[in-house]
């Protein structure tokens, strides 16, 4: 089965993009729309039982008042679930947040009205999937137009140790690696969302000294395609991670390596280089300079 979702998932993004977009489900269809939450972003909810659970964003969510209607961007079979309207027809759209305008079972036509957005929501979450595997709506190939110019924000790079920032003076013994990154939609939602802020779709590193290259590029997270299962949250995010919320922008901290062991370095200076990117290759460079001190008698 494996084999089979990991062919499907190979093909489909083998496809010329054109082949695979699609328009907005709100109106105009022809036009970008603000997208206040994106794919792979932080979800951090309280169960029924009042214990934290944490999950990866299974869509984008785009801002539309509420009562909105809300279309089909694709033909397919409807499937009605709570609080959504699921169409599967090539692949499968969920329109979530949405009070159904259509029956159980029924097909519909692409841009058939499906429901409308429910109050208090302002907003639709488009989730897409092929094979069972969630793909993002905002890759290249898949939800246009869509254009994005701006680059993402690094705002801090630090190295900790048992959890507290590591002095950058005199690193030793093992430390995690920490970036703490985001984007900003390329155009502003409505409102309390204006500030949103979203998560980088790729983030990379490496370690550098004087002489050359000590660590090779390494891929810490990519979510330019799959959404992630909600088992590895603690491992992408490191704490201090704050999902986006009206009038209080996400921040995103996220970890490049976990153990990084500065033993295996010869003591002196080093650099540690991140790029972030979006799904369009807007890219920003960050760097930290640190110096490992394993040698006491140094």
């Amino acid at each position: 089965m494996v084999r089979v979702l990991a062919a499907v998932v190979a093909a489909t993004f083998a496809l010329p993009a054109s082949a695979l977009a699609y328009d907005w489900p709100v109106k105009p269809f022809d036009e970008q729309h603000p997208v206040r939450g994106s794919f792979d972003d932080p979800r951090q909810d309280l169960r029924t039982d009042g214990q934290p659970e944490h999950s990866f964003h299974s869509g984008i969510d785009i801002a539309a008042p509420d009562g909105s209607p809300v279309y089909a961007i694709e033909p397919g079979w409807v499937s009605l679930r709570a609080g959504a309207v699921v169409v599967t027809g090539r692949h499968v759209f969920g329109y979530w947040h949405v009070h159904p305008a259509v029956r159980n079972g029924r097909y519909v036509r692409r841009h058939e009205l499906v429901g409308h957005i429910e109050a208090g929501r302002g907003h639709v979450h488009l989730s897409e999937s092929v094979g069972g595997v969630y793909l993002n709506p905002l890759r290249p190939g898949g939800i246009a137009p869509y254009a994005d110019h701006t680059a993402p924000t690094i705002d801090n790079l630090v190295l900790l140790s048992a959890g507290r920032p590591a002095s950058i003076l005199g690193v030793s013994g093992t430390v995690d690696l920490v970036a703490d990154a985001y984007d900003t939609p390329p155009l502003a939602p409505p409102g309390a969302w204006a500030g949103a802020r979203v998560t980088p779709a790729e983030i990379r590193w490496r370690v550098t000294a004087p002489a050359g290259l000590v660590v090779p590029w390494r891929t810490a997270i990519d979510f330019r395609l799959n959404l992630l299962p909600s088992s590895l949250f603690s491992s992408v995010f490191a704490p201090g991670t704050l999902q986006n919320r009206p009038s209080h922008p996400g921040d995103y901290r996220f970890y490049l390596a976990h153990s990084f062991d500065t033993t295996r370095l010869a003591d002196g200076v080093y650099t540690l280089e991140v790029v972030a990117s979006d799904t369009r290759g807007n890219s920003t460079t960050a760097a930290l300079p640190f110096r490992v001190a394993n040698d006491v008698r140094r």
